[in-house]
C-alpha cells in the first residue's frame, strides 16, 4: 500500500521536561485521524513514527517526541526552527477508541502517554462520555513528570475522569504513588471485568500489566495495547 504523504509547518515547539519535546505542526487540508493513531516524520531517507498528542478535532497536529541521546533524529528535531516545513505522512495504526460510553482505564509510561491524551481527551471533550474513565502515568523519577497541570485541568472539569501519577524511584518529596505501575494495577482491577484498558509504553510495561489483567480474569478482548 502506498503511504501519502502530506507537507506541514511547525509553528511550536517546546521541552515538556529534559527529554520529551512537543511539536506543534500546522494540520494539512483534508488531514483526518483517528485519536490514538500516529504517523511517521519524513527526513529524505530518514522516516519516524510518533503517536498524534492532539485530538481529531483540533487545529494542529502536536506531536510528543522522546529524545535520544545521540539519535539521529532526535538531534534534527532539536535543531528544527519554528516555520520550517516537514513531511509527514498519512495517519497509521490500529491502537484507537470506538465512540461507546464504556467505561475505561489508560495504563502509560514515559511518551507512551501521546496517543493515550488524544483518546481521554476526545472522549471527554468531543464524545462527552459520562462513564468513568481512569489514568494511571508511571515515570521514573520526579523530574521526568509531564502534562500534569493540563491533566488536572481535565479532573476539575470532568468529575468521571482521575489519575494518577507514580513513580518508580521516587525522592522523599515525592508525594503521589510510589512503585512500578503494575505494583498498583490491583485496586483497578477489582469489578473491572467489562472495563476496557488501554496500554501505551515500554515492552516490558506492556508484557507485564497485560499478565496481571489476564490473570486477574479480563477478557483479552478488552485489552488494547501499543508498545513503545
Amino acid at each position: 500500500m502506498k503511504i501519502l504523504s502530506y507537507q506541514s509547518k511547525i509553528i511550536k515547539k517546546e521541552y515538556l521536561n529534559s527529554d520529551i519535546f512537543h511539536l506543534k505542526l500546522i494540520k494539512p487540508n483534508g488531514y483526518t485521524f483517528l485519536p490514538g493513531q500516529f504517523l511517521q516524520t519524513i527526513f529524505v531517507d530518514l522516516k519516524r513514527s510518533y503517536s498524534i498528542f492532539s485530538k481529531p478535532s483540533d487545529e494542529t497536529i502536536d506531536l510528543c517526541i522522546k529524545l535520544l541521546s545521540g539519535g539521529v533524529a532526535s538531534e534534527m528535531f532539536k535543531n528544527i526552527e519554528i516555520g520550517e516545513e516537514i513531511t509527514i505522512s498519512q495517519p497509521m495504526g490500529h491502537f484507537t477508541i470506538l465512540e461507546d460510553d464504556i467505561e475505561r482505564t489508560y495504563i502509560a509510561t514515559g511518551s507512551g502517554l501521546a496517543p493515550i491524551i488524544s483518546m481521554i481527551r476526545t472522549s471527554l471533550e468531543d464524545y462527552e462520555h459520562k462513564s468513568k474513565i481512569y489514568l494511571l502515568f508511571g515515570l521514573r523519577y520526579i523530574e521526568n513528570i509531564f502534562y500534569q497541570k493540563e491533566l488536572e485541568a481535565l479532573v476539575n472539569k470532568y468529575p468521571n475522569f482521575s489519575f494518577d501519577i507514580t513513580l518508580s524511584r521516587p525522592t522523599t518529596s515525592w508525594i503521589g504513588k510510589n512503585g512500578r505501575v503494575s505494583v498498583n494495577l490491583a485496586e483497578k482491577i477489582i469489578d473491572k471485568k467489562n472495563n476496557l484498558f488501554y496500554l501505551c509504553g515500554s515492552p516490558e510495561m506492556v508484557k507485564d500489566v497485560r499478565k496481571i489483567l489476564i490473570d486477574n480474569k479480563i477478557d483479552t478482548k478488552n485489552i488494547k495495547f501499543e508498545i513503545f
